[in-house]
C-alpha cells in the first residue's frame, strides 16, 4: 500500500521520461497499491505543477502515430481507449495542420509502390489495409487513383 508521498514519487519518475495520458498514469499508480481517493489527489497536483498535461500528451500522440504512416481514424481509436474524447484529437489534429491525403498516399507508396492492382480481390485487400492504418475511404480513393 503506497502512501500520497510515494505515488507523488513513482508519477514524477514517469512523467520525466515520458507524457501519459491521466488514464495511464491513474492506472499505472493504481497497479503499484495506490487507493482511488491518493490516486485522484496525484493526479490533481500533477496537472496543477504542470507535470501532466492531456494536450501535450495528445499532441505527442497524435505527431508520433502520424510519423508512423497512421490515419486519423486509427489515431481517434487509439485515443478512445485512453479515454480521450473524439472532439480533442479532431481539435489537436487540426492545430497540428496534418495533411491526411498526403499522409495515405505516402504510406500507399510505401507498402505498394508503383505495382499495378491486378483485379478486385487485390484492391479490396488494398483497401482494407489502408483502412486497418486508419485512413477515410476518400483518403485511400486518392492515394490509390494517384498510382494508377
Amino acid at each position: 500500500m503506497a502512501d500520497v508521498a510515494e505515488l507523488k514519487r513513482m508519477a514524477l519518475n514517469w512523467l520525466s521520461r515520458r507524457d501519459y495520458s491521466e488514464n495511464q498514469l491513474s492506472l499505472r499508480l493504481g497497479r503499484q497499491g495506490g487507493e482511488p481517493a491518493d490516486i485522484a489527489l496525484v493526479i490533481a497536483w500533477c496537472k496543477r505543477e504542470n507535470y501532466l498535461d492531456q494536450n501535450r500528451f495528445l499532441q505527442m500522440l497524435v505527431r508520433s502515430r502520424a510519423g508512423k504512416g497512421y490515419g486519423l481514424n486509427y489515431i481517434v481509436q487509439e485515443c478512445r481507449q485512453q479515454q480521450i474524447a473524439k472532439e480533442q484529437v479532431l481539435q489537436c489534429a487540426a492545430e497540428l495542420e496534418i495533411d491526411w491525403f498526403a499522409m495515405a498516399s505516402q504510406q500507399y507508396q510505401k507498402k505498394y509502390g508503383q505495382s499495378e492492382v491486378t483485379d478486385y480481390k487485390e484492391k479490396l485487400k488494398r483497401m482494407a489495409y489502408m483502412q486497418r492504418r486508419g485512413f477515410s475511404n476518400e483518403q485511400i480513393q486518392i492515394a490509390m487513383n494517384q498510382t494508377e
